[in-house]
């Protein structure tokens, strides 16, 4: 076979391989949102009314952020994606954890799962099939002015600390076969977070007596999906009781209503909207402020899709134990969700992760989130 011919063959075998990779449902556009989880359950952090306290809360943290292992559950939520190939997925709590030791204590190593990036695990579970399409970067430690060059941890008393960077991302993904653009949504210059932006209204906390601000955001990017123009948003809107504190629903209902200001302010009806994400807001929430809850103000022009697939599954999509360890899924809430303008004329949308079959070989949940997948035909 002369050269020329055998690179012919080459380039077809690779479109072949390439589109069979690639290939899946026959609706318009596949999309997915999933939280994959920070590892811990940030509340007794947050809540801490000393540094002794904070410092025995981020210890504990660590400790469970290690042993929830995201290395091996980033691959069951990479194989979820991989499974149901969607053209889109917006993922949530994509954080990266560093630590620094500048004393050589080697205390580091004490949580052996716990510092890395859960972004380039993701990626590099995927293979070549996905390409990152657009981040935005949300809660960062330390924070601009923070004394110490990573938050203090002390494991032993009057012991040399080991210091902690956090960095919290909302990421969108694109299959290597779809165009994207970053979508410009014009925010505010002190909003502006990498590809998208932080909202204007976040919760405060307190870490070990320094001040930080709990940064939430959304991003968003166009993409063209067997020739039709869509404009895809993922976002992650605040806790309802962040840190046991009743007030921060405020937050997330100021932060919905931001999400939906902007999206107007920019809008383009050539395209077909998609929003997706955590908004840690459920159809059966009531508002504790009297003001619309951030599912109703979502679905007062947005379509939830759930309701439009067949059957009447309950889909609830949160939350398992902060260790991961619970063994029938104990999720009692839907709050990932996907919305979408127009509505789509039929809808198969499935929950994942949340059967026991999903778990890791070690026996742990992929996240303490179930991971939700929708096929839209228009």
């Amino acid at each position: 076979m002369r050269t020329k011919e055998l690179r012919a063959l080459v380039a077809l075998v690779a479109v072949f391989v390439c589109g069979t990779a690639l290939a899946g449902s026959k609706a318009d556009i596949v999309v997915m949102t999933q939280n994959q989880y920070l590892g811990a359950d940030l509340t007794p952090v947050i809540a801490a009314a000393s540094p002794e306290e904070a410092n025995a809360a981020l210890i504990g943290a660590l400790v469970t952020v290690s042993n929830n292992n995201y290395p091996e559950r980033v691959q069951a939520l990479a194989a979820s994606i991989s499974d149901k190939k969607p053209h889109l997925v917006a993922l949530q709590e994509m954080f990266a954890f560093n630590c620094l030791d500048p004393f050589g204590t080697g205390n580091c190593g004490l949580f052996p799962n716990a510092f890395n990036d859960h972004l380039a695990a993701t990626m590099a579970a995927l293979g070549d099939n996905y390409e990152v399409a657009a981040v935005v970067q949300n809660l960062t430690l330390p924070p601009a002015g923070f004394p110490y060059p990573g938050v203090p941890i002390q494991l032993e008393l009057d012991g040399p600390f080991i210091f902690i960077e956090v960095i919290d991302r909302d990421v969108i993904l694109a299959r290597t076969d779809v165009d994207t653009t970053v979508v410009d949504f014009g925010c505010m210059q002190e909003q502006e977070s990498l590809d998208g932006c932080n909202f204007s209204v976040v919760a405060e906390a307190s870490l070990g007596g320094f001040p930080i601000n709990i940064e939430r955001g959304f991003v968003g990017i166009d993409a063209t999906v067997n020739g039709t123009d869509y404009r895809f948003i993922n976002t992650h809107l605040e806790v309802q009781q962040l840190g046991n504190n009743p007030a921060s629903i405020y937050f997330q209902t100021v932060q919905a209503s931001e999400l939906l200001n902007t999206i107007f302010a920019t809008f383009d009806a050539s395209k077909r909207y998609i929003v997706a994400g955590d908004f840690n807001s459920s159809p059966a929430d009531v508002s504790a402020i009297g003001q619309p809850t951030p599912y109703e103000q979502m679905t007062m022009f947005f379509t939830d899709i759930w309701p439009l697939r067949p059957g009447k599954p309950q889909g609830f999509t949160c939350c398992e134990l902060a260790d991961l360890s619970n063994a029938p899924s104990q999720h009692d809430e839907r709050i990932d969700i996907v919305f979408t303008l127009p509505a789509p004329s039929t809808v198969k949308a499935n929950v994942l992760d949340a059967e026991v079959e999903d778990k890791t070989l070690s026996g742990l949940w992929p996240s303490d989130h179930a991971s939700v997948s929708a096929e839209l035909t228009y």
